[in-house]
Parts: C-alpha cells; structure tokens; sequence
C-alpha cells in the first residue's frame, strides 16, 4: 500500500494555522480597543520602540514583510503623528530611522495596558515555560527553513 502523504497533515501546515489563529487574534484584540491602527501598523510600532534606530530595510526584515509595505506602514504612523523619521549617520551610511513621538508612546502604553486582561488569560492556559521553549523553538525552525529556502524579505 502507497503511504500518502498530505500537505494538510504536515508540521508547517499545522505552524501555518497556528500562525493564522495568532494573526487573527491580535487583530480582533488590537481592534476591540482601537481602529487607529491595523494590527500591521501596530506591529511596527511595537518594533520599532522594541529595537530602535533601525533602516527600513532592518524594519522589513524584522516583520518579514517587503521594504514598499514597510515603508507604507510608516507613513501610516507618521501621518497619524504615532513615529517621526529624521536621518542618522550608520557605518559611515545615512540612514533614515524611526522614532515614537510622545503621542505614540502614550497610545502604545494605551494599548498595552488594555491587552494585560487577554494576556493574563492566555498565561493560565500555558506556562511561561513552555512559552519560551515553543518561541525558540518556532526561531530555531524559522532560521532553518531561511537558511535552507534562502528567503529574504526586502
């Protein structure tokens, strides 16, 4: 007998629902609280206060989307006065980096306070532990799978 194999029975198909239910989930919570700001958007904040006087490019990679969306993004939070960019000198290289203004500070920590309840929740169901293991491991397969597939996100 032929042993069959699916795609919808694998390993990345199940990281790939979960990564789906994760991606949904932040958007309903983000938008249970705000409209300012899609999860996207959000996401680059969180970023950008996370790792600061980064390129665009260090920004995209960071996100694992493309330099054009990046860039979008950025806008977006620039034009609602949430980031500023002004041009920083890098190895001798100017680059443009993004910086929270105080009004995006104030509207992260909003929002952040606003997740503890759903954070707190979701730490009941599965502990810190196993948190940190799953987390490095999902980077170990991440770095495996660029490594292996050479993707990068420009």
């Amino acid at each position: 007998m032929e042993d069959k194999r699916y795609y919808i029975d694998s390993f990345p198909y199940e990281i790939e629902l979960t990564a789906r239910i994760c991606h949904e989930n932040a958007r309903r919570l983000l938008e249970k609280y705000t409209k300012e700001v899609t999860i996207d958007e959000f996401t680059l904040l969180d970023t950008i206060i996370a790792r600061p006087n980064q390129s665009q490019a260090d920004l995209a990679r960071m996100i694992l989307k493309g330099k054009a969306h990046t860039g979008r993004f950025l806008m977006a939070l620039e034009d609602k006065g949430l980031i500023e960019r002004h041009v920083n000198e890098r190895g001798g290289k100017l680059i443009k980096v993004a910086e929270v203004t105080p009004k995006g500070m104030e509207f992260y920590e909003r929002i952040v306070k606003c997740f503890k309840p759903d954070i707190e929740a979701f730490e009941q169901s599965i502990s810190k532990a196993e948190v940190e293991y799953i987390v490095g491991n999902l980077q170990k397969l991440r770095n495996a799978m660029e490594k292996v597939s050479k993707i990068v996100f420009e």
